[in-house]
């Protein structure tokens, strides 16, 4: 009986030893099977629109970035892109 015990034992600090060396990859497969999950039930995610109409994309007029217009700043028909690109002055 002694050695039934020895050997789980054993067996059990082998069996952690293993998922303490592969805990990255296993973190990544239990990911991929939640992800695969969601996309199975059709979850969406934040920031994904369903249903709803595209957004025009306009051009910051200081540093050419472009940007959704619902988010762009627009003062006297220019648009930029953030309040820093509003408020330093253009180089040329």
């Amino acid at each position: 009986m002694r050695e039934a015990l020895f050997i789980l034992v054993v067996l059990a600090l082998l069996f952690g030893l293993t998922l303490l060396r592969y805990r990255k990859q296993i973190a990544g497969m239990i990911g991929l099977a939640r992800t695969l999950k969601e996309i199975r039930e059709g979850v969406v995610k934040p920031g994904e629109r369903q249903g709803s109409q595209p957004v025009a994309l306009v051009n910051c007029s200081k540093c050419g970035v472009w940007v959704p217009q619902d988010r762009a700043r627009q003062v006297k028909g220019q648009y930029y892109c953030s309040d820093t690109c509003q408020k330093t002055p253009a180089v040329t």
